[in-house]
């Protein structure tokens, strides 16, 4: 089959690789203008290019994909699908019925549950222990096509947004090509998704990732996981942002006031949470500080029993 791959961040990367490995054809590559990025913001090419430019891969990056120009270009192609795993845009109904194929798009959540930009924080945070990637048909309604095959994971206590990315790039990768090869036989029948049954994530917000003390411990535990390692997951200690990397639950039972520091230890300290439960801290990041162990953030931080928490101000 031949193909036009849309693709941007590190988790379409492995989908393009093993493309490139597979009896399939890569004719080109659209991804994401060059961007700051980093503390730096130096200006910083898509991972998708980078990997497509060590294949000598045709790499065009739209500003908008919507101008005629940009359709032209791709038409001359001539290709069977446009493949879409993370692009960062919507596409219209033109690119999406450009190749006799369609556009098969990879999607990081067992659809038609998690549609929208965020599936992987959006499930870890509402405590699903099963997730997984989902190859579908797309049309102009975002994450909406017919499903073509699934692939289910699990999501452990520990995993984060991070890890379990990594997870899901390489599954979805796998199922990508199972998915060609069977839509190129004309081995697969796509399965209508049950509009009753969806569920959204949308893009993250940096204020997602403000603690909001009065949820329970899991809550805020799930939070930290989820939104590592974008936004974070933060509070604010004498009006100063601080980020907290790694949490888990107490056993223990809270008896003061939500975002309270009730307990220290040379190894943690617990802070009181809503429903009379405990948080405890492992690892914290200071503003434009480096990540702290828990004790020497006390240290450094001077905080005891007693020292409070807030939202921001």
């Amino acid at each position: 089959m031949n193909i036009i791959f849309f693709g941007s961040p590190e988790f379409a990367v492995p989908t393009l690789e093993l493309l490139q490995a597979s009896t399939h054809r890569v004719l080109a590559v659209v991804t994401q203008p060059n961007r700051p990025s980093g503390r730096k913001l130096q200006i910083t090419a898509p991972p998708v290019k980078q990997a497509a430019e060590k294949f000598k891969l045709a790499v065009f990056q739209p500003t908008t994909t919507k101008t005629p120009e940009f359709f032209e270009q791709l038409a001359a192609f001539k290709p069977d699908a446009l493949i879409v795993v993370a692009y960062g845009e919507i596409l219209r109904s033109n690119l999406l019925t450009l190749g006799r194929f369609g556009a098969i798009n990879v999607h990081a959540s067992l659809l038609p549950k998690y549609r929208g930009a965020a599936p992987m924080p959006w499930s870890i945070l509402q405590g699903e222990t099963e997730t997984g990637v989902t190859t579908m048909l797309m049309n102009e309604t975002m994450d909406a096509g017919p499903i073509l095959l699934q692939s289910t994971c699990a999501i452990d206590e520990h995993d984060t947004s991070e890890t379990m990315s990594q997870k899901l790039a390489s599954l979805g990768a796998q199922l990508l090509i199972r998915t060609v090869d069977l839509v190129e036989k004309d081995q697969i029948k796509p399965t209508p998704q049950n509009a009753a049954d969806a569920t959204f994530a949308p893009k993250l917000k940096k204020s997602d990732g403000e603690i909001d003390w009065n949820k329970s411990a899991q809550w805020i535990s799930r939070q930290t996981r989820a939104f590592n390692p974008w936004p974070g997951t933060y509070s604010y200690l004498n009006g100063h942002l601080t980020k907290f990397w790694k949490v888990t639950t107490s056993p223990t039972e809270a008896k003061a006031k939500p975002g309270e520091v009730i307990f220290i230890s040379k190894d943690f300290f617990e802070v009181a949470c809503g429903e009379a439960t405990v948080l405890r801290v492992w690892e914290l990041q200071p503003e434009n500080r480096p990540r702290l162990h828990s004790v020497d953030f006390v240290n450094g931080y001077h905080v005891s029993k007693g020292t409070q928490f807030k939202p921001h101000s």
